[in-house]
């Protein structure tokens, strides 16, 4: 980490070229607070902004992308705030990587057979409504919501921080780790459906393979599998999340049905096509046991490989939620020592950085205090002497 202290007496052109040195040269992520007019153009020139908002105004505030009353409510603005953003916009985009890969390369598999015709495998509108409804409320909400240790464990383990400064959450590494996830399952997706489509037959007499049969069984297992494979990456539960996740899968099947329904293809026949395709394919408890197939074989092989990392290849993170309750334990028990503080005001100034002299020279030398006493024998003696006049006169 570079730190960098400028002087109060730096001018605000000099403050913001010093900024923009530390990024061209260091390479690194600047970070610039300042309390007042002058540390606009500083603040600007930084990757990411803090004003402070105190006695020199709100123009520092106003140009900020963050904005604090205290210059001590930076540690908590990096070391929680800042670490639980870097950890959501890192799981935001390596899973909407997996979910996009895992969705289009099905198909890629699927023109090997159709002949390179460029004819879906899914229905039109299950293409349109994939990413706007039935995938991504659940990851929108780890975005915003997910911590995987609290705050109070945040500020008591500063050095959870150093992986964001690495980079180690999201790398080229964690990129192509996902785009090989969303590869092996679309492959599964695609190829299990399909060799359990071959051959097949149905209770009712018929064979169910196909086209709309094989379309249906291939969507429901991949909205299925996505958002089960987000509840797998969730590290902090919530109502909102469990309820996110299970109601995706919820308005898939509600809209599915609705669309695949006679009415509406009675209204609009060119625009629904694939009429009764969802009730006559999920009526076949056959195609049932392949959708749970293939969804069990997309996620076992990641609970399993999480969990062995977890339990030999442990993070540092990963120690601290596993003792999460003995640290709690252990802050509950703890004494606390109230410290009373005599003759300080209790109020205290949002001023950020003091321009003037501080008292520390006056009270180690002493000359605050004996200037004090002089002061009080001066005032001690004219008190004495005007009594003693006001005692002659009468």
């Amino acid at each position: 980490m570079q730190l960098c202290y400028l002087l109060p007496g730096s001018l605000p052109s000099q403050k913001a070229m010093v900024v923009e040195l530390v990024k061209k040269y260091k390479k690194a992520v600047t970070l610039a607070i300042g309390d007042g007019a002058n540390d606009v153009n500083m603040i600007k020139t930084a990757h990411i902004g803090v004003g402070i908002s105190g006695q020199e105004g709100m123009q520092a505030v106003m140009s900020s992308d963050y904005s604090v009353a205290q210059f001590k409510y930076i540690q908590r603005l990096l070391l929680v705030h800042g670490r639980w953003s870097y950890i959501r916009m890192c799981k935001f985009l390596r899973f909407f990587f997996y979910k996009n890969f895992a969705f289009t390369l099905v198909h890629f598999w699927y023109s090997f057979f159709s002949g390179f015709s460029a004819q879906t495998v899914y229905e039109t509108w299950f293409i349109s409504l994939y990413n706007v409804l039935y995938s991504s409320l659940p990851v929108l909400l780890v975005g915003l919501l997910d911590q995987d240790v609290s705050d109070k464990l945040s500020l008591r383990f500063p050095r959870l921080y150093i992986p964001g400064q690495k980079d180690k959450l999201f790398n080229y590494q964690k990129f192509f780790l996902s785009l090989f996830h969303g590869i092996v399952t679309s492959l599964i997706i695609f190829f299990i459906p399909y060799g359990a489509f071959l051959l097949t037959m149905g209770q009712d007499g018929e064979a169910p393979s196909d086209y709309q049969s094989f379309a249906v069984t291939t969507a429901t297992a991949l909205i299925i599998t996505v958002n089960f494979q987000i509840g797998l990456d969730t590290s902090y539960w919530t109502f909102v999340n469990a309820f996110s996740m299970f109601g995706s899968i919820a308005i898939y099947f509600g809209i599915m049905f609705d669309l695949h329904s006679a009415g509406i293809h009675v209204l609009f026949p060119s625009m629904f096509i694939f009429t009764g395709a969802a009730p006559n394919a999920l009526r076949q408890p056959y195609l049932w046991l392949t959708i749970i197939l293939t969804v069990g074989i997309c996620l076992l092989p990641v609970v399993a490989f999480r969990f062995l990392v977890k339990n030999i290849y442990p993070s540092e993170s990963d120690v601290i939620q596993k003792n999460r309750k003995k640290y709690k334990e252990e802050a509950q028990w703890k004494p606390r020592h109230s410290t009373i503080r005599r003759g300080v005001s209790a109020r205290r100034s949002a001023y950020a950085f003091s321009h003037q002299r501080g008292y520390a020279d006056l009270i180690s030398t002493g000359r605050n205090i004996k200037k004090k006493r002089a002061t009080l024998d001066a005032v001690l003696g004219s008190s004495s002497a005007e009594v003693m006049q006001t005692a002659a006169n009468t």
